[in-house]
C-alpha cells in the first residue's frame, strides 16, 4: 500500500512544487499522527516539524520522521531561516486553511515563490483506508444506538436543549466527543435545517428531527432521523415516504466514476416532480471522516467524481417554512458493487 506521505509526495511532483507548507493541524495529524501547534515543512528529501515550545514534547515523538524545530518567537521567522538554508524555488502552501493576515505574514518571510493551494491533503483524506472506514462504522454504530436512547426521552414538556444534552452525555459516555453541536428540532422549527436546539418544548403528535454523530478515535459520524412523533398530519407521512424513497434512489445511484453532481440532480428532479422543489435548501451530501464535512460535496455544483473507498452522507430533505421539514442521512461508503450504508 502506498503510503500517505508518498501519496503527497506524487501530488506536489504533479504540481512542480519543490516543498509544501502544512498548517492544517488535521491534516498534520492525518499525515504524521501528531496533533501539535505550528507547521511542517514537506520537502523530497525531509520533513520539517516547526513548532511551539508548548508541544516539544509531542513533536519531539516524530523526530524519526524528520528534523525538529521549536521556535522561541515565530513560525515566521523560522520559516525565514529555513527556506533561506534550503535555497528552494515553489513553496506550496495552505491557503485554504490560514487567515489572510497570516498568509501575508508566511508569504512574506519564505525565501521563494510562494503557491496558494487548496485541497491537496484533502484530496487524498478523501479516499479512505480499511482502518478509517472502521473507525468510521463504529462511530456510525454509536450514533444508532443513541436514537434508541433519545427516543425514550420522548415526551409533551421536554426542550430541545434537554434532548440535545442527553445526546451529548450518551456520546461521551459510550464514545469520545460528539462530531458536532446535536441539531435536535421540534414541530414547525424542523423546517431550519441546521437550527440550534431552543428551550421550545415537545408537543404531542409532531416531528422530532435528530442530527447527531458520535467521535470515535478521530474520526466522526453523522446520521440525521425524523420521527413522526403521535399521530402527525398525513401530509408528513407523504412527505416522509417521498424523502425516503428519494434517498434510496440516490444511494442506489452511488458507485465508482459517478460524478456527484448527478446524485444531486437526480434527488432536485424527483422532489421537484413531486412538487416540493421550492422546499429543497441543501446539497444531497459530503463527505466524512476526521471532519464531519470533507470531500468530496455531493451538490449540483460540484465537479468531484466518486472513487472506491469514499464515505460520504446521502441526505434529502423538504422543508416548509413555518411548517416543518424532514430530512433523512446516512453515511454510504463508495464500493465496487455500489454504495453501502455505513453502519
Amino acid at each position: 500500500m502506498i503510503s500517505r506521505q508518498e501519496k503527497l509526495n506524487r501530488k506536489l511532483k504533479e504540481k512542480e512544487i519543490d516543498a509544501f507548507l502544512l498548517t492544517n493541524s488535521l491534516n498534520i495529524f492525518y499525515l504524521y499522527q501528531v496533533w501539535i501547534e505550528g507547521a511542517v515543512l514537506v520537502t523530497p528529501e525531509r520533513n520539517f516539524f516547526i513548532s511551539s515550545p508548548i508541544y516539544k514534547e509531542e513533536v519531539m515523538k516524530k523526530e524519526r520522521e524528520g528534523e525538529i524545530i521549536v521556535y522561541e518567537d515565530s513560525l515566521e521567522k523560522e520559516l525565514e531561516k529555513l527556506t533561506g538554508k534550503l535555497r528552494l524555488k515553489k513553496y506550496g502552501i495552505e491557503a485554504n486553511h490560514l487567515s489572510l493576515s497570516k498568509y501575508d505574514k508566511i508569504r512574506e518571510k519564505i525565501k521563494g515563490e510562494v503557491i496558494p493551494c487548496e485541497g491537496i491533503v484533502e484530496e487524498i483524506r478523501s479516499i479512505k483506508e480499511k482502518g478509517e472506514i472502521d473507525k468510521i462504522r463504529k462511530a456510525g454504530e454509536v450514533t444508532v444506538a443513541a436514537f434508541n436512547y433519545l427516543k425514550e426521552f420522548f415526551h409533551p414538556g421536554i426542550t430541545e436543549k434537554e434532548l440535545a444534552r442527553e445526546a451529548v452525555n450518551y456520546f461521551l459516555e459510550k464514545a469520545e466527543d460528539v462530531s458536532f453541536p446535536p441539531i435536535i428540532l421540534f414541530g414547525e422549527r424542523t423546517s431550519l435545517p441546521h437550527a440550534r436546539p431552543t428551550h421550545r418544548k415537545l408537543k404531542k403528535n409532531e416531528l422530532v428531527l435528530v442530527d447527531i454523530g458520535a467521535k470515535l478515535e478521530d474520526y466522526c459520524a453523522d446520521l440525521t432521523r425524523t420521527f413522526l412523533w403521535g399521530e402527525v398530519s398525513e401530509k408528513w407521512k407523504r412527505i416522509y415516504r417521498l424523502v425516503k424513497q428519494v434517498q434510496e434512489v440516490a444511494i442506489e445511484s452511488v458507485r465508482p466514476g459517478v460524478k456527484c453532481c448527478k446524485i444531486d440532480e437526480k434527488v432536485r428532479e424527483k422532489i421537484s416532480a413531486a412538487g416540493y422543489g421550492s422546499g429543497i435548501l441543501h446539497g444531497t451530501g459530503h463527505g466524512v471522516g476526521l471532519e464531519v464535512h470533507e470531500r468530496p460535496v455531493v451538490r449540483y455544483t460540484s465537479d468531484e467524481t466518486l472513487e472506491e473507498g469514499m464515505i460520504v452522507t446521502i441526505e434529502p430533505g423538504i422543508y416548509l417554512p413555518g411548517e416543518g421539514g424532514i430530512r433523512i442521512e446516512d453515511m454510504v461508503l463508495v464500493t465496487s458493487q455500489g454504495g453501502k450504508i455505513l453502519p
